[in-house]
């Protein structure tokens, strides 16, 4: 089987050095020996509290909870179409992607429609092809806010998306030159330290800026904003 070469940006990853090592990870799908298969493997390869549920609502609702308590959340998509994830994640699943780390596993490449996936928030991708060594991965990546989906279905994604010279342009004038420079970290996977670091200002700043620009670009989060300008700004 050809190997999957993944969008994995930033360091290289080590458990024991992990800051977000005890945020949870909550698997959810009505499949129970898909669930329990994957929290087991999880919770021998990497130190995380790891638990199982049938459906999202049974997550812990994230209204009221501090935005530094999110979760890392996997979703069952086995046997599930394109339109039913959709749906299921701009109905119950609104409120936690704009609150937690949202990835979907056992996807089938033949009928995920990752584009719109990528447009409502969800930031993993994990198909049913995958090695298992892909998921471990994968989750160093996204606890860290990365993004994790394959080179490949990225570029399809933004080659759905050519670029307006004029609409772009104008966005892009609004944008001052250190709103360009963290855009820029952005798209590269730096995190929000990584980047106060390089250009020497303090992390509040740099969200400061984040949000600003989020307003500008008319997106959601961090993530979508990366998205822009990797499409955009390359």
């Amino acid at each position: 089987m050809k190997k999957k070469e993944s969008l994995i940006f930033g360091r290289q990853f080590v458990c024991t050095d992990c800051a977000f090592k005890d945020r949870p990870i909550i698997i959810v799908g009505p499949n129970h020996f898909s669930t329990d298969l994957l929290a087991n493997y999880i919770r021998a390869n990497k130190p995380a509290q790891i638990s199982a549920v049938s459906r999202l609502v049974e997550v812990p609702h994230p209204d009221g909870l501090p935005k530094a308590e999110w979760r890392l959340i996997f979703v069952d998509c086995l046997n599930q179409n394109a339109n039913t994830i959709r749906k299921m994640l701009q109905t119950e699943g609104a409120s936690y992607v704009q609150h937690d780390i949202i990835a979907l596993f056992n996807l089938s490449p033949g009928t995920a429609d990752i584009s719109i996936f990528i447009d409502l928030g969800v930031r993993g991708f994990f198909f049913d092809t995958d090695e298992p060594d892909v998921l471990l991965k994968g989750i160093c990546a996204l606890k860290y806010g990365e993004m994790w989906i394959s080179r490949g279905v990225l570029m399809e994604y933004i080659s759905r998306y050519p670029r307006q010279n004029s609409s772009i342009d104008k966005v892009a004038g609004r944008l001052t030159p250190r709103e360009k420079d963290i855009l820029v970290e952005l798209s590269n996977g730096a995190t929000g330290e990584e980047i106060a670091s390089r250009l020497f200002i303090s992390l509040h700043t740099v969200k400061t800026h984040i949000t600003h620009i989020c307003k500008k670009l008319d997106v959601h989060n961090r993530m979508q904003a990366a998205l822009w300008a990797v499409k955009y700004l390359r």
